[in-house]
């Protein structure tokens, strides 16, 4: 199966080649990139919904629409695991956690990204990602308290503030950092959550 690459070494979504799909229409792509980013949100609760109750036929669709929609938009490593995770359905009725986890990070790192370009929409040239991160508005002392908060007495509504305040949480973390932080928060983990927020220094 296919190991997620590391976010230092591949990009994330190939954005000449995705633009070259639209034939250079801006617009389109960003329209695409929002559909998107509603679509997919919930996907990996979707899919593991489906895979517990042993519906192997939903789940294996469910990897399928994700790999079309990942080859649209050119998120390559992303539609390759899709593909992975399902083949491993059509072949076994299941996947293993370990790739279900390793499409879980994926997704998140091109939602972060998705989420920085929509974000930016009038950007130049969308040439390259990390250009477009660059924001005036960090997330201020005042939300990261609250966050801290919500996280430290287990509040279940943290994930929702995570959301809220995504756009500026990126520009402070960076993109990797909020990946680890999105997914720790996704799956409850909210000690870890701490822990990344304290080793990123806010």
């Amino acid at each position: 199966m296919t190991s997620p690459p590391s976010g230092d070494t591949a990009a994330v979504i190939d954005l000449a080649a995705a633009l070259d799909r639209v034939m250079g229409d801006r617009a389109m792509f960003l329209r695409l990139l929002a559909r998107f980013a509603g679509d997919y949100r919930d996907l990996i609760a979707r899919l593991q919904a489906a895979i517990a109750a042993g519906d192997a036929v939903l789940a294996q669709r469910i990897a399928h629409t994700l790999k079309g929609a990942a080859g649209m938009i050119e998120a390559l490593s992303l539609r390759r695991l899709a593909l992975d995770v399902e083949l491993a359905l059509k072949t076994d009725g299941a996947a293993p956690p370990a790739l279900i986890d390793a499409l879980d990070c994926e997704l998140t790192r091109v939602l972060v990204e998705v989420d920085a370009l929509l974000v930016v929409p009038d950007a130049p040239a969308l040439s390259a990602a990390p250009s477009m991160v660059s924001s005036p508005l960090p997330v201020d002392a005042r939300d990261l308290a609250r966050l801290r908060a919500m996280l430290d007495i287990g509040d279940g509504r943290a994930p929702e503030l995570v959301a809220l305040l995504r756009p500026r949480l990126l520009v402070t973390l960076g993109a990797d950092r909020m990946a680890a932080l999105e997914t720790a928060v996704r799956r409850f983990d909210f000690e870890h959550a701490l822990l990344l927020l304290a080793h990123a220094g806010v």
